[in-house]
């Protein structure tokens, strides 16, 4: 699969489920820490933890399947989220935690979990997250502090070029050029995404499907 596409389907999941916090923050969960469905459904709030390091402050959380458990980086923005849920925030089944993933999945695409999961490892191996060795947690923190762009605030949407091609490319996959209706899908302020559609501009999806 051609990772620009990768990336967008990604992000789709994540600005489309801002709008309920608990989709939202299971989404966030997988994309951030490739948690699985037992790990999040065993994650307590306890087993998050803020950490000083050598050269940068980090976030971790404790992730737990099968009896063993697992120390992940985890980014800033989902352990503030985790932080205002209840004590066991994912206290689903599997196949509930598969339905929220597919709602927010692109229109032509079904994603569950370990879709989901498998598509943000695709991103990172390509940044050769595997072939990386990385020695502590704090390492590992800043490897995905550099490659996972949830963690730099990309896929949040922070920046006016990120928010520019997220429209553009939504536009492009929806095939939609309805500014208001692209606005209340998006969550994005009805102004903005007027003035990007208005523009002419073409998604960077567009502009790859041309070549």
């Amino acid at each position: 699969m051609d990772l620009l596409r990768t990336e967008f389907d990604i992000q789709h999941h994540l600005v489309l489920s801002r709008k309920d916090t608990l989709h939202h923050a299971l989404i966030r969960m997988i994309v951030s820490t490739l948690s699985t469905p037992e790990e999040l459904a065993n994650l307590r709030k306890k087993d998050l933890r803020f950490n000083k390091g050598k050269n940068l402050d980090y976030y971790t959380v404790k992730l737990s399947e099968g009896g063993r458990s697992r120390i992940s980086p985890v980014d800033k923005r989902t352990f503030e989220i985790i932080q205002t849920m209840p004590s066991q925030p994912f206290r689903m089944s599997e196949e509930e935690m598969n339905e929220i993933v597919r709602s927010y999945s692109p229109p032509g695409r079904i994603y569950t979990c370990k879709k989901l999961r498998e598509a943000v490892e695709s991103i990172l191996s390509d940044s050769d997250l595997f072939g990386v060795k990385l020695k502590n947690d704090e390492e590992r923190y800043a490897f995905m502090l550099d490659f996972n762009p949830l963690y730099s605030g990309l896929w949040d949407l922070e920046d006016e070029e990120g928010v520019e091609d997220f429209i553009l490319s939504y536009s492009e996959v929806t095939g939609s050029r309805d500014w208001r209706k692209i606005s209340d899908e998006t969550g994005i302020e009805a102004e903005i995404v007027k003035k990007v559609i208005e523009s002419g501009k073409k998604s960077i999806l567009r502009f790859r499907a041309d070549f």
